[in-house]
């Protein structure tokens, strides 16, 4: 019985362990390449996330957001930033966004990145 106990407690840390809420990505250039992907944005991780609510108009500033990007498309007015939690963002246009934040969020390899691809 003592045996059993023991291999039921290891098999519970085993799959909790492999349990994350966190999506955590290792491969930073299929981050780079992401055309359609959502960044968990924090003020203090990088300016790029204070310009982008300048560019959007947002006050006051926020502090923590969410903003998903799609870009997938060639036609300048069918790509377009999400900003807010996914069940009622404000849709933006992606031209909006000045060069410098665009490719900011482009390049962006932080762990609080998530391709949607």
């Amino acid at each position: 019985m003592k045996i059993i106990s023991v291999f039921l407690l290891f098999t519970f840390a085993f799959l909790l362990s492999g349990c994350s809420g966190t999506k955590i990505s290792t491969n930073t250039k299929s981050l780079k390449n992401s055309k359609y992907f959502r960044i968990l944005a924090d003020a203090d991780d990088d300016p790029i996330f204070v310009k982008l609510q300048d560019d959007l108009g947002i006050e006051p500033k926020m502090e923590r957001y969410t903003v998903t990007i799609d870009i997938r498309s060639n036609e300048a007015n069918q790509q377009y930033v999400l900003f807010g939690d996914e069940y009622n963002p404000t849709r933006f246009n992606w031209k909006q966004l000045s060069e410098d934040v665009r490719k900011g969020l482009v390049n962006w390899t932080g762990s609080n990145k998530e391709n949607l691809q």
